[in-house]
């Protein structure tokens, strides 16, 4: 018998509460709300798999690289580094790819998955903002509440309802060919989380969380007291002594909401370190496991297991460490900790046996959606080598699946997403731009670290590129393309100068204020995520004050203002184009998305603390971060790729045409919703 168990949600979903880019972390939310109404042990579920019948001899193949640029990509063709792309375009096409606005990952492959527009699928960022208490919130998905509750001495046990709930909106394109008897494979396409069972099989992408953290948070063990890091996000240090050659320490797990009582909620794994005394060397006991590491080494993954009730429940996970330093002072690093694909706390394949059948192949592999730790270099934790480092070991991950699962594809659709072109690209471009304001300060041994993933993924294209026939169509994608971010625009502090937006007067002294030092009931408008910018407006927000009447013309007043701001540092305009979100968008999710989007001039983008609604002095400074390219731009100065194996003569392809493509190839027709056109 398999108890279902989940917990109640006791209190409000957490604000976000960190910096900076695509990662912006969440404050930390208790796994019990991220696991609400999931089994004790899995349960594999009997629908859909590998073996579905196929109504059409076609195959349609997409390679989703994300972030691939199209003229980075057109420079390696160019020198011949890029053979198999080079191939693929003779074959048929190579454009630049239309994307949406923001160029955001979740809100461009949100539209490749569904057709529309953010105003359809109603994903406007990786932020959100709550209208009724303007909180920013993670725009993927969001835990709900449990149902029935069963009390047991300590412990609430939910018997009904509760577990995360994808915020996309629409029907996934692929679910118009399974529902045909035409088979999907789908392999890490973001905002998939919990994964979508409407495919035959899948594994989710971004937006899959870790076993403690929406966005995934590191653990840092150092014996330097002195080594302290101010506002860290996305991560915890702790401070260890070394007794007699060994270290006690704890690998802090989720917080174990089936418990009423807040006294230790925290779950925790005891390990020990145990140190050479003259040698680079260490070794690491945690649950009956050893590891021998190096300076310098990563671990394999390592299985953990933390207890939520006494010889009953548990939850796994996977976590790889890091040995930075042995002597003098001892430092190491562990991953955060990824949901085990063989045993899942957490829905990331379907059909659920799926996960535990590769692992069985391929070895355990990363599950959380964004994997690279980005945040771990941004706090100089990582040094350049050892981001570097991990971000191979990704990568290799990432080919392995992608070698299993190619080897399992027969039919129909096989789409396989890859996260490296646009997460190394975010944090290695300093080292490659030498007009970076920080590339003096980047370490040059990885100035070719992008172009090497991009020949890495032409290998990948030439696997591929066999199985294009006349029944087969190969599409090569990106949700957009890359520049330099050397520059920040703190938004917030500009609407905040300008009179836009007011502070409590209890905040008026502040140096740094947050969203909670706002007065809404004088604050006309206010950023919130990447791009995003909103009226306080009367019957949306909670406390609006902005009519329908006043809108109009204080979206005009504001669109001039931004657009006619000179970055005097450089003579250059930080901002290309302020856009309509309702002139851009359609569809009946348009007027809760930002009234405005801001399009910043490629080497600028908005400032971390502006992305949470915060101001502070400045309102144009340095990118003081290592991730230093990015994308969150005017979008038709961003644009993705599009390689395709037939030739196409629309001189315009957008991201929204490529699902109506796929189905016109397969003989569907274009449903409704969906506001592209065939390339075909």
């Amino acid at each position: 018998m398999i108890l279902a168990v989940s917990v109640i949600r006791t209190e409000a979903t957490p604000i976000l509460t960190t910096n900076s880019m695509d990662q912006n972390q969440t404050s930390r939310r208790d796994f019990g709300k991220l696991l609400a109404g999931a089994g004790m042990t899995p349960v594999l579920s009997s629908c859909g798999s590998s073996s579905a019948g196929s109504a059409t001899r076609k195959k349609v193949i997409v390679l989703g690289l994300d972030g691939l640029d199209p003229k980075i990509i057109r420079s390696l063709i160019k020198q011949g580094r890029a053979p198999n792309f080079k191939k693929l375009a003779s074959m048929g096409t190579f454009r630049p790819l239309g994307t949406t606005m923001p160029a955001l990952s979740p809100v461009a492959w949100s539209s490749f998955i569904t057709g529309m527009t953010p105003g359809g699928h109603g994903i406007p960022d990786f932020i959100a903002r709550d209208p009724y208490t303007y909180s920013p919130m993670f725009a993927i998905w969001e835990p709900r509440d449990a149902g029935r509750v069963l009390t047991l001495g300590d412990y609430q046990l939910a018997l009904s309802g509760g577990g995360p709930r994808n915020l996309r909106h629409g029907t996934p394109f692929w679910a118009y060919l399974t529902e045909r008897g035409v088979p999907a494979t789908i392999i890490k396409i973001p905002t998939n989380f919990p994964v979508d069972e409407t495919a035959t099989r899948a594994i989710s992408g971004m937006g899959t969380p870790d076993l403690t953290d929406s966005f995934g948070a590191f653990s840092y063990y150092t014996t330097d007291f002195e080594e302290k890091y101010p506002g860290l996000s996305g991560g915890e240090v702790f401070h260890i002594r070394v007794a007699r050659g060994r270290v006690d320490a704890e690998l802090l797990g989720p917080a174990n909401t089936l418990k009423k009582s807040e006294e230790s909620k925290r779950t925790r794994i005891p390990f020990s370190i145990h140190v050479d005394p003259s040698e680079d060397v260490v070794r690491i006991d945690i649950q009956d496991q050893q590891v021998v590491l190096k300076k310098g080494e990563f671990s394999d993954w390592l299985s953990v297991r933390f207890e939520l009730l006494p010889m009953l429940a548990g939850v796994s996970g996977i976590v790889r460490f890091l040995v930075k330093q042995v002597h003098p002072e001892l430092r190491v690093y562990a991953t955060p900790i990824n949901i085990d694909p063989g045993d899942q706390a957490a829905p990331v394949t379907y059909p659920a046996e799926v996960g535990g059948e590769i692992a069985r192949h391929i070895g355990p592999f990363w599950t959380k959606g964004l994997p690279s730790d980005t945040k771990a270099l941004d706090y100089k934790i990582f040094s350049d080598e050892h981001y570097a480092s991990q971000a191979d070991l990704i990568l290799k991950d990432r080919l392995g699946l992608f070698d299993y699962e190619w080897s399992q594809f027969k039919s129909g659709l096989f789409y396989f997403y890859v996260s490296s072109t646009d997460q190394d690209a975010h944090m290695l471009w300093r080292n490659m731009d030498e007009t970076h304001p920080l590339h003096n300060e980047a370490d040059p041994r990885f100035a070719g670290f992008i172009h090497y993933l991009y020949e890495e993924m032409d290998k990948v294209v030439g696997k591929v590129l066999p199985a294009v026939d006349d029944d087969t169509l190969l599409l090569v994608c990106s949700d957009h393309g890359f520049a330099q971010f050397g520059r920040q625009f703190h938004l917030n502090t500009w609407l905040r100068n300008q009179g836009y937006l007011a502070l409590k007067p209890s905040a008026a002294k502040k140096e740094k204020t947050s969203f909670l030092d706002i007065d809404w009931d004088r604050t006309a408008a206010y950023g919130i995520g990447f791009n995003g910018l909103y009226l306080n407006r009367v019957g949306r927000e909670e406390r609006g004050i902005i009519d329908e009447a006043k809108g109009g013309e204080l979206m005009a007043r504001i669109t001039r203002e931004l657009e006619a701001i000179t970055d005097s540092e450089t003579d250059r305009r930080p901002i290309t184009k302020i856009y309509n979100g309702r002139a851009i968008y359609t569809g009946d999710k348009t007027a809760e998305m930002p009234d405005m989007l801001v399009g910043y001039t490629p080497g600028y983008r908005g400032s971390s603390d502006s992305v949470l609604g915060e101001t502070g002095r400045a309102i144009l400074d340095i990118n003081p971060w290592a991730w230093g390219g990015d994308h969150s731009m005017a979008y038709d100065l961003v644009p993705g790729s599009l390689f395709a194996s037939v030739p196409i003569q629309k001189p315009d392809p957008n991201i929204v045409d490529l699902p109506v493509t796929i189905l016109d190839y397969f003989g569907v027709e274009r449903p409704p919703q969906m506001v592209g056109r065939s390339l075909l």
